[in-house]
């Protein structure tokens, strides 16, 4: 009876960590079009592997990195350190991560580690990521805070 409990216990702690085939929805500035993704969360101590799979177009998945200690955002070869800026949403406090600047080009990242992807700007395409479906003048008004948010200097 103990070991089918610790083993219990055991499954429950190393499954704990992941999450499978959340629905999320996409929107593009710009574009009406809604696209839908599904999410999926490996946890680890050391790193949180996100994956966001398109479900018409699998040259549009996502996938990154959150090496929790350097508190780095991985993406094939590229790496987005946290800057100052951040985003307020009604109930979390997402960090802002950006790619080393290339010509005035910098790659955003909007990130909460238990959330994931809030948006990706700069990328030919600024994205939202969405848990739930909003209206056009709601996703308007969501890139346009976000990019006040990004765009702010810190005075200190």
């Amino acid at each position: 009876m103990m070991y089918c409990l610790c083993f219990m216990i055991f499954l429950l702690i190393s499954c704990g960590g992941n999450e499978n085939n959340i629905p999320m929805f996409g929107y593009e500035l710009g574009n009406r079009k809604i696209q839908k993704l599904k999410l999926n969360i490996n946890k680890t101590d050391a790193i949180v592997n996100f994956e966001y799979l398109h479900q018409s177009d699998s040259l549009k998945n996502i996938r990154l990195k959150h090496h929790r200690k350097e508190d780095i955002i991985i993406v094939i070869l590229d790496t987005f350190n946290k800057i100052t800026n951040r985003y307020k949403s009604s109930n979390l406090m997402f960090e802002m991560y950006q790619n080393k600047e290339v010509e005035n080009l910098n790659k955003t990242f909007v990130f909460h580690e238990d959330y994931g992807l809030l948006a990706s700007l700069g990328f030919g395409v600024d994205r939202v990521f969405l848990t739930d479906s909003i209206s056009p003048n709601v996703k308007e008004f969501i890139f346009k805070d976000l990019f006040i948010n990004l765009n702010k200097i810190n005075i200190e």
